[in-house]
């Protein structure tokens, strides 16, 4: 015992408030040994524990890292909390950590920390967590998302004091506020860290966060492909605490593995239609959303056999939506990536005959004894048309992204366009993105809070960081894209929304395909949650607070 207190005090502050913590922790763990009987499979009570099962894999429990896999955002979500929040009940974004100010000018905004802000480890967050994470992470040269980046580019971030910060931009921003609501890094835990090795650091297995829930151990591994962590209720969260005390997070490798485990959890996310044919449970109730994202076909406006605007007609004509939405299940069809406006207004219908004379008029004559397409030389038109191979990462989008390249192919050949199709994991996928190595791209895109299409269709980002897929520059299009994000006037920001709608239209750099439906599984044992207003699939944890386990 003498030792332990001679050890004990040879720690320096931060040492003793992270000892205390996991010693809490290894408390709490003991006692579910002996006390959460009630569920063999789990260990766990169902009284007290909220189980959510989904598809994918745990990867990155860091805010910083989570826009390419909702498996990692949805935790982060409820482990770190922001300077704003989305609140799926109002639809509105409100303040979270912190209040603020906006200038007369509409560029610098000021954000001072509300009261009792700690972190899990029982640290004070104070302003130099906020300019570590925005300044020292995010702007850093270093930092490898291009999402993230490319929403504080251009922006000067500033320390005032231990408890205010500002962020001034280049022109007003009516989207920036939304930007904030990532969760925030401790500069306590990371400062040391270089920025390049984030990724792959410990931390993002057993982080320190703020949010209403914290990691109670780094998450594990399961025998069947599986990965799973449990948080334990924040008793320091600055706001009350939720009413469940333990939420479990397992991760299945495929749908099937999920529905085959429906006893381990309480709660399913992202499911389709086809996986709610497999489940007959009178405890589950569904819930149906949309989300602000599309499949589309990217047409490379570089590419020698995309840059006529009569060769992207033609393309865009032969495609039939509908037949594509029938063989996946789904249900909306997109035109536009502006999702604010009415998709029906901007639907490309279906036309073969105008796909044919469109071609014909860029010079593809078709061959009526091969049915291919051949310019002056003979040289047949053939497209290369990449997409991501999902196969044992996402067997059900595997499948879709599969149906859906072919069904193209097919479509396009009724017209004499050759397609090759070409598959590639998401590391290789992301070399080919970089070098633009495509004619067509079958990619998916999320406009996640803000619907801001800046970063997607604005001719700066049409290089090899940039996320311009379809290296589509227009000025016209730049100028409304600008203004759509610097107007703070409704009437011109929708104008601005129509006349880029219609630019897009006419210059067709994309076909858009498809917004997916899902459902989200309840057990009807939880009432309190509003699933009305979701942005995010994240969202559904926005009232979490209000949760109860009846």
């Amino acid at each position: 015992m003498a030792l332990i207190k001679q050890t004990f005090k040879s720690l320096t502050k931060k040492e003793k408030w992270v000892s205390l913590f996991l010693l809490v922790v290894f408390c709490f763990s003991g006692a579910q040994l002996f006390t959460d009987i009630d569920n063999p499979t789990t260990g766990m009570s169902q009284e007290t524990v909220y189980s959510e099962g989904v598809v994918g894999e745990i990867i990155h429990i860091n805010p910083i890292f989570t826009e390419f896999n909702d498996v990692d955002a949805d935790i982060s979500s409820l482990v770190f909390s922001g300077l704003v929040r989305y609140n799926a009940q109002s639809g509105e974004f409100e303040e979270d950590i912190a209040t603020h100010t906006l200038s007369e000018d509409k560029l610098t905004y000021t954000f001072t920390l509300k009261n009792d802000v700690k972190w899990h480890d029982g640290e004070d967050m104070t302003a130099e967590d906020l300019y570590f994470t925005f300044a020292e992470v995010i702007q850093s040269p270093d930092f490898n998302n291009p999402v993230l980046k490319s929403n504080f580019e251009g922006v000067v971030v500033e320390l005032v004091n231990t408890r205010e910060i500002s962020f001034t931009l280049n022109s007003p921003n009516t989207f920036f506020f939304s930007a904030l609501t990532m969760g925030v890094l401790p500069q306590h835990i990371l400062a040391e860290v270089p920025v390049s090795e984030l990724d792959t650091h410990e931390f993002n297995r057993q982080p320190i966060g703020s949010g209403p829930y914290l990691v109670a151990a780094p998450y594990e591994f399961g025998s069947e492909g599986e990965t799973s962590v449990t948080l334990l209720r924040n008793e320091l969260y600055y706001e009350e605490a939720p009413t469940i005390e333990t939420l479990r997070f397992i991760a299945y490798p495929s749908y099937e593995a999920l529905l085959d485990k429906r006893s381990e959890w309480n709660g399913a996310a992202r499911l389709r239609a086809q996986q709610l044919e497999l489940l007959s449970e009178e405890d589950l109730v569904s819930y149906q959303y949309e989300l602000p994202q599309y499949t589309a076909l990217f047409l490379n406006t570089d590419s020698p056999n995309l840059d006529q605007n009569s060769e992207r007609l033609g393309v865009s004509k032969a495609i039939n939506k509908q037949d594509i939405l029938d063989a996946i299940g789904y249900k909306v069809p997109i035109d536009t990536p502006l999702l604010e406006l009415d998709q029906g207004e901007w639907i490309h219908q279906y036309d073969p005959e105008e796909a044919q004379g469109a071609l014909f008029d860029a010079g593809w004559e078709l061959d009526e004894e091969t049915n291919l397409r051949m310019d002056e030389d003979g040289e047949a038109y053939e497209l290369r048309l990449i997409r991501r191979d999902f196969s044992g990462a996402n067997d059900q989008q595997e499948e879709t992204t599969l149906i859906t390249a072919e069904l193209v192919k097919a479509q396009l050949a009724e017209v004499g366009v050759s397609v090759v199709i070409e598959s590639y994991s998401i590391n290789e996928l992301s070399e080919v993105i970089k070098t633009r190595d495509y004619d067509i791209l079958l990619y998916g895109q999320s406009l996640g809070y803000n619907l801001d299409v800046f970063s997607y269709w604005h001719s700066s980002q049409a290089t090899e960081t940039g996320l311009n897929l379809s290296n589509y520059q227009n000025a016209k299009a730049d100028f409304h894209i600008e203004t759509i994000r610097s107007s703070f006037d409704s009437t011109e920001h929708e104008e601005s929304l129509q006349e880029l709608a219609n630019i897009i239209s006419e210059d067709v750099p994309a076909v858009f395909l498809y917004t997916p439906s899902y459902y989200y599984l309840l057990d009807t044992k939880i009432t309190g949650f509003d699933f009305e207003k979701l942005l995010r699939p994240l969202d559904r944890f926005s009232n979490i607070d209000l949760w109860i386990l009846n």
